[in-house]
Order: structure tokens, then sequence, then C-alpha cells
């Protein structure tokens, strides 16, 4: 009987496929999930209308905490709500509400403002695109993918930093309800 739950055991995690994302384990955290430098990654995204047709979204990694109270964000600016496949830009740092479909990264340290900021990295080799799948006016769902490369602002890199000086989100799926209506 041992051997046959043994094989059984094995099998099911032979037939794991670990490269997936699975359900979000963490309460009140998980409609963003991405592979973050190859680590799963789990956090919170609200969203904003920007205008009646786009919107901000802001992801928060949420339920986990590093060294010193770190923790990390994500943003997306003037996203629009018709689905289709979207390459980001670089955002302008001095331009309050971001520039159209720009990301940016930034890592807070406790309750201060201080942190590191990652500017969306820009290369061929670099896949930076955002895929709205669906979006749904009644209940103001919006779903969709995240592939993002960035890389650490110069002007905010700090000498005592921990945090890496590239962060790749791969393979991101989101649903997020868009909290204000126009």
């Amino acid at each position: 009987m041992k051997n046959i739950l043994l094989l059984a055991l094995i099998g099911f995690l032979l037939n794991c496929d670990n490269k997936k994302i699975g359900v979000p384990q963490l309460p009140n955290c998980g409609n963003f999930m991405a592979l973050k430098n190859k680590q799963e990654w789990s956090a919170a995204s609200t969203a904003t209308f920007f205008h009646h047709d786009s919107v901000n979204v802001m992801v928060e990694e949420c339920e986990r905490f590093h060294a010193a109270g770190e923790v990390e964000w994500l943003s997306i600016n003037q996203l629009p709500t018709k689905p289709g496949s979207y390459s980001l830009q670089p955002t302008r740092w001095e331009s309050l509400n971001g520039t159209p479909l720009s990301a940016w990264a930034y890592t807070r340290i406790g309750d201060k403002a201080t942190g590191d900021r990652y500017n969306l990295y820009v290369a061929k080799t670099e896949k930076n695109e955002v895929i709205i799948d669906a979006y749904n006016p009644t209940t103001r769902q919006l779903e969709g993918h995240l592939n993002a490369t960035f890389v650490i602002d110069p002007e905010s890199d700090s000498p005592g930093r921990t945090g890496a000086d590239t962060i790749r989100i791969r393979d991101a799926i989101f649903s997020v309800v868009v909290k204000t209506a126009i």
C-alpha cells in the first residue's frame, strides 16, 4: 500500500508544471501573479480611471516584507481598457500622472518615502508589453497579462541598497476592478 501511495505522489509531482503560476494562497492578495526574477510573486492591484477609456494600475507586494520593511510597487499608467496588445513606454519622472502606457517599479522602505526607483528597460531583446484580455464596463473588471523589465534609476541608486539592479516581470496575470467610475 505504501508503494502505491508513493508512486501516486511521485506521478502527481511529475505531472505538475512548476513554470505556471498557481492560485494565490495569501489572504487579501493575489489578483496580480507573476514571475519576478524567476520567483513567484503575488501582489494586490488597484486601479482608478485616468480618463473614461484608460486606467492607472498600482500593484503592491503584499503579506511579505523584506529586510528593513521594504515593499515593492509596480505602476502602469494610462492603460487602455480596450482589449489588445500594447507596448510599454518609459515614464518621465517629472510627469505627475506618468507617460501614457508607461510603467515603473519602486521599492519603499518602511513608512518613509525612501527607496529605489526602477525605470522601464527599453531594448530590442526585452519584451515590455501589456495585453488587455477583457474589460467589462458594467462590473469595471479589467483582466490582462504583463511582461516588463526594469533597471535601477541611477538618480535613486543608494550605496547601501540591497535590491537587485534589474527586475524582470514575466508571465504576469492580473484581474482588477477599477474603483472610480467617470
